[in-house]
């Protein structure tokens, strides 16, 4: 079966044609930011010597305030007709002298009811309720960044928070409202190498409902294949060791209701990697949001984040984190809407990151030297103006 990312030549061809739509709607997004951190880090791993023991180092490191022009969205929906739509997503990123753009989304809708659609082309996964829930576009966004759990790879996550392919929905099915969404993609295989002939293709699913007004309930569920040689997702592993399956659950539950004053949302996922020959290895991570909003222009919130790579501190998981870790990540904030369309937000982060070095054991040596636990301590204040036009 050849890749479905050639739908998205489809839907580019498609995407011409919206000169002639009854209706578009052109809305751009940007979100420059202020930040000041410090970074501490304990038994900081620099390598392993010729006498089979390895070589930390304690640093810190204190950063000044730095401006980051952020991410600028450029995000247009184009109704060709009663049935058929567009959506396109692109971002504009500019670091020191590097200006680079990046088709996020694109993707043609056929509408046909309530109960089912069909979307074809690039799209972000129906992977729990953050993840489509928001936009690049930060104003939108509660936080200023998402959640650990839930950030893609680019972001220093494992997420496939998108994908190109063809996706079955529908939504307000009974009084329950209840909600659904497959879809068939390339999945993360495809992103992670040069080879573009991987055939396997990557199954992502979503069930959900709406009891009340705002009030979400929903689980996902997605299936792809691992195969070995190819890196994992961040780069930690240039060569995956063994092929294998990839089982990522996620369970979901949000209260967002712009009429009301309490927010709420909070994620758990449990990631599986099922290896031919080394066997499973077990990832998991949640986050809890919650926020109150004063009156309509302050919110003051916070988020709890917890991950674990690995099932414990002796077993990592290659294709998350070869090296076992833990990390806690707390963050305090407050976010203040001049009015829909300009919206400022400040924060305070403190995150701890643990990674779980074994002992070293040579064939022949035994035992060289103990392992140990590298600590990693950081505190970020961040300031953010979100506005679209």
């Amino acid at each position: 079966m050849k890749k479905l990312i050639t739908i998205i030549s489809v839907c580019t061809g498609l995407w011409a044609g919206t000169a002639h739509a009854q209706d578009t709607k052109i809305r751009f997004f940007g979100q420059p930011e202020l930040s000041n951190y410090n970074t501490t880090s304990k038994n900081y791993f620099q390598g392993v010597n010729g006498m089979g023991q390895y070589v930390t180092k304690d640093t810190t490191y204190n950063s000044k305030t730095n401006f980051n022009t952020g991410n600028y969205v450029l995000f247009v929906t184009s109704q060709l007709n009663d049935r058929i739509s567009v959506l396109s997503e692109l971002s504009f990123n500019n670091k020191g002298n590097t200006f680079t753009y990046e088709v996020q989304r694109l993707m043609l809708r056929y509408y046909i009811s309530d109960y089912f659609s069909i979307r074809a082309g690039k799209m972000f996964t129906p992977v729990g309720y953050w993840n489509n829930q928001f936009t690049l576009g930060l104003v939108l966004q509660p936080t200023i960044q998402r959640p650990m759990a839930i950030r893609p790879v680019s972001e220093g996550g494992v997420l496939q928070y998108r994908d190109a392919g063809i996706q079955f929905e529908g939504e307000n099915i009974t009084k329950a409202r209840i909600f659904y969404k497959v879809l068939l993609g390339n999945g993360i295989g495809y992103y992670g190498s040069n080879d573009k002939n991987d055939n396997h293709i990557a199954v992502t699913s979503q069930l959900g409902f709406e009891p009340v007004d705002g009030l979400k309930v929903l689980a996902s569920g997605m299936f792809d294949r691992i195969e070995k040689g190819k890196p994992n997702p961040n780069g930690s592993i240039s060569s995956l060791p063994d092929n294998g399956n990839l089982q990522l659950i996620t369970l979901s539950a949000a209260y967002m209701n712009s009429e009301k004053k309490p927010e709420f949302i909070a994620e758990y996922l449990n990631q599986k990697s099922k290896f031919d020959n080394i066997g499973t290895r077990s990832s998991s991570s949640y986050y809890v949001y919650a926020g109150y909003k004063i009156n309509n222009k302050i919110t003051p919130y916070a988020l709890y984040n917890n991950t674990k790579a690995g099932a414990n501190t002796t077993e990592g998981d290659p294709y998350f984190s070869p090296i076992p870790v833990k990390i806690n990540l707390v963050t305090v904030g407050v976010r203040y809407k001049f009015n829909s369309n300009f919206i400022a937000k400040l924060e305070y982060e403190n995150n701890t990151e643990k990674f779980y070095y074994q002992d070293i054991v040579i064939e022949g040596f035994g035992k060289t030297d103990d392992g140990f636990t590298n600590t990693i301590s950081s505190n970020r204040l961040r300031f953010q103006v979100a506005f679209v036009f």
